[in-house]
């Protein structure tokens, strides 16, 4: 545990937090995102772990609740993620000690009109997150759409109907007149004459409704340029920086509610090495979450003692035409029968000797030999192949590679 908080079991807040004093915090080269936030002011909301403001109601045994979960969950953490250097590790630290997903609340006075469950300025969490989704860091659970501004992409707007022609807000509603006997139709302000009405095509005082005339719809009429038409236009006025948006072409953003994936959790465990590895090669990138925890290790331990390992990757380079003739089940079967002979085959010629740790990818299989040079995998995993395909019904055309601790480094 970082130094500088290893003492510390809360952040309490005393008096109201300026943003400035916020930023600070979460900038700090402590780690004080991994705090709990315990707010005695009630000004925080949402955005702390626990509102002691009521000290009538407070319960001090929820205090060393909070304190014990986040020291917990935190001694959990690799140390990677004490003092981070960018915003969506900590996110990502902070969501873990948390124990509870990033969850939006409404918020009319933030740019974004939502804030988040942590001190983090809402757009900056929106910003990050977004990006932690692609990456299947988090995952997301639909909250609420926003419409975003053009000019400062803040989402506080007045949203009103417009004149098509002018695209001015100031419209006025009026009756659509239909005279029975000359079948004219119009605004009601064409007709009205003072306390009458008045036809203006025929001349003629319609003084019954229903016998006379009738009113067949409504029509809105622009006090700016005249002009009436029986349907508006939308337009988003930013409340923020007065720019004006027209309907059809305002930006829209996602809000969601964020969560761990399992990616994210192994990431938090295992630290950068984690990502590091599966992002060196599309191949790595499909590594089994618990393959990886094992194979950091390897490599530290090859880093530290020169302790030799290599990783055997299977393909299936037939799996298109098995599907095809065959079906996908049947593919599936094929792959896991040779997959599970194959380790069974080389343990045999290996004759117990190193330890093995096989598992499934999505696209490829893998097995990780410990105690062993890439060579003599290379040659044990020929014969064992050669065993296994042997016993196929469907080729399946098994490809083998080996990788060394310098490719996976």
């Amino acid at each position: 545990m970082h130094p500088g908080i290893e003492k510390c079991d809360a952040l309490v807040v005393e008096e109201p937090m300026t943003p400035q004093c916020v930023e600070k915090l979460w900038n700090s080269q402590i780690g004080l995102h991994l705090l709990p936030v315990i707010d005695l002011t009630g000004t925080l909301g949402v955005r702390a772990d626990l509102d002691a403001s009521n000290t009538l109601k407070a319960d001090p045994t929820e205090y060393g609740k909070l304190i014990d979960s986040f020291n917990f969950r935190r001694s959990q953490l690799h140390p990677d993620f004490y003092n981070p250097q960018n915003d969506d590790d900590k996110i990502l630290a902070r969501i873990f000690v948390s124990g509870i997903s990033l969850t939006p609340s409404y918020q009319p006075d933030s740019r974004t009109t939502v804030c988040f469950n942590t001190l983090l300025d809402s757009e900056m969490v929106l910003h990050e997150c977004e990006k932690m989704m692609t990456a299947e860091l988090l995952a997301g659970s639909f909250f609420d759409r926003r419409h975003i501004c053009n000019g400062c992409s803040a989402s506080q707007f007045n949203v009103r109907e417009e004149c098509p022609e002018c695209r001015s807000p100031n419209l006025r509603e009026s009756f659509y007149l239909h005279h029975f006997k000359c079948a004219y139709l119009g605004p009601e302000d064409d007709f009205r004459q003072g306390e009458y009405l008045i036809c203006p095509k025929c001349r003629m005082e319609m003084s019954h409704f229903g016998s006379d005339y009738d009113k067949p719809g409504t029509i809105l009429i622009c006090n700016s340029c005249g002009k009436s038409s029986s349907e508006t236009e939308v337009g988003f006025l930013c409340l923020n920086c007065d720019t004006h948006i027209d309907g059809d072409s305002v930006k829209t953003g996602d809000i969601f509610k964020y969560s761990l994936t399992e990616k994210a959790v192994h990431y938090l465990h295992a630290g950068h090495a984690f990502l590091e590895l599966t992002q060196q090669s599309p191949i790595f990138a499909g590594l089994p979450f618990e393959l990886i925890v094992v194979l950091n290790k390897e490599l530290k331990d090859w880093r530290n003692n020169e302790s030799e390992f290599a990783l055997l990757c299977i393909k299936y380079e037939n799996e298109y035409l098995v599907e095809q003739e065959h079906g996908n089940r049947q593919f599936f079967h094929s792959r896991n029968q040779f997959f599970q002979s194959l380790s069974h085959s080389l343990k045999k010629v290996m004759k117990g000797e190193y330890p093995v740790t096989a598992a499934k990818g999505r696209m490829e299989d893998f097995i990780l030999v410990s105690h062993i040079s890439q060579k003599d995998l290379y040659k044990f995993s020929e014969e064992a192949g050669q065993r296994a395909a042997s016993s196929l019904r469907l080729d399946v055309e098994p490809i083998l590679q080996v990788y060394g601790p310098e490719d996976l480094s």
